[in-house]
């Protein structure tokens, strides 16, 4: 597989060695001087000086040929900018960024980058997982004041076995839909259990999220 890396510092760095060790044939272009050349000494001449976002230093790097183009700066523009070029420029058949602010992920989707990494993401991933505790909630500012709120229902949740008619919930709050563990809807219905793991997704006022978090996680 021919893969192209835009950007030679410690990512680009590490990540090109462990796709060579891979087996793969891999190209890096950087725009720093002293990168390029650590690069070729290490791996070859493998690597040019330029902006992976122009098309001639694209062209020269065999962006055409590529089955992958990995953009790794330090720039999210300069990531969005290459990736794009690969994708419609040289038809490249899938591009990988590296980006630096989360509030760029939903930009990147919407502009057909095929797969994103967040660093920051990946970081708060890992520290979640060492927490004791963390809220199973997931709240989303809507119109008219109100929230959408996505929770999940722990295992020792008082709710879990109940129907939703047994179940006060705040004023103002609708739920809109009852995800089970495996991916399937559930009817919403007063006759309804819910159980362990289940997603319920509600829209309720603005401030009583943390309300309806209480009513769905509070032991039982």
């Amino acid at each position: 597989m021919y893969i192209v890396v835009v950007g030679g510092g410690m990512v680009g760095f590490h990540l090109t060695r462990a796709l060579f060790n891979a087996g793969h044939e891999v190209f890096v272009v950087d725009i720093d001087g002293k990168r390029v050349d650590e690069l070729i000494s290490h791996f070859g001449n493998i690597a040019i000086k330029g902006d992976g976002s122009e098309p001639s230093i694209q062209t020269a790097a065999g962006v055409a040929r590529a089955d992958i183009l990995i953009a790794t700066t330090s720039t999210d523009e300069d990531n969005l900018a290459a990736c794009q070029l690969a994708k419609h420029q040289f038809n490249v058949p899938k591009t990988v960024t590296l980006i630096n602010n989360p509030e760029d992920e939903n930009l990147f989707d919407i502009l057909g980058i095929d797969v994103i990494v967040s660093s920051t993401q990946l970081l708060l991933a890992a520290i979640e997982e060492e927490l004791p505790a963390h809220s199973p909630a997931h709240v989303l500012p809507v119109r008219g004041n109100r929230e959408a709120a996505a929770i999940e229902i722990p295992i020792n949740s008082g709710v879990a076995g109940k129907k939703l008619s047994a179940i006060q919930l705040p004023p103002e709050t609708n739920i809109v839909a009852i995800v089970s563990r495996d991916g399937t809807l559930k009817p919403i219905t007063d006759d309804t259990f819910l159980e362990a793991h289940d997603e319920v997704v509600a829209v309720t006022v603005a401030d009583q999220a943390e309300a309806l978090l209480e009513v769905l996680s509070r032991e039982g």
